[in-house]
């Protein structure tokens, strides 16, 4: 199972929101030096935010800047800018966003299925907005970690 980390914080733009969750998986030991950068590069090619309905993005790169699965999950204190994955043109405004650091291309495209699974739900995001950082981490583990 991949790591989880959970943290709160603000940004001003979507590159400040992958410099905040690349650094954490920097610290902890899980990708490499250049991750943030190729996230970045692959998030200007391939947005990532989903939908008003589900404001999360799901910024990622390939596994060769992966050095230990794991997902760093940041909580945004204000929504950030984010374009949408299903129309390169529109924007969505980011509430969550879900760093993958996955060495495993059919776990990551399971994480993925289990989060549009979850935009389904219409209250799963308001569920998230109640949520402490501590209960947010055990939802999280929950919904899109266990297999």
């Amino acid at each position: 199972m991949s790591k989880l980390f959970v943290i709160e914080g603000s940004a001003e733009t979507w590159q400040e929101a992958l410099r905040i969750t690349s650094g954490i998986l920097m610290e902890q030991g899980c990708v490499c030096d250049d991750f943030y950068e190729s996230c970045v590069e692959r998030e200007i090619n391939y947005p990532t935010g989903l939908t008003e309905l589900c404001p999360i993005a799901i910024p990622h790169t390939s596994k060769e800047y992966v050095k230990q699965e794991a997902v760093c999950a940041l909580k945004l204190a204000g929504p950030v800018e984010f374009r949408r994955m299903d129309d390169s043109e529109g924007i969505v405004q980011v509430k969550y966003v879900l760093n993958l650091a996955f060495l495993d291309d059919n776990e990551h495209l399971e994480l993925i299925s289990r989060i549009i699974h979850c935009i389904k739900d219409t209250e799963f995001v308001e569920k998230m907005d109640r949520m402490s950082i501590e209960e947010l981490e055990v939802f999280l583990k929950d919904k899109f970690l266990k297999k």
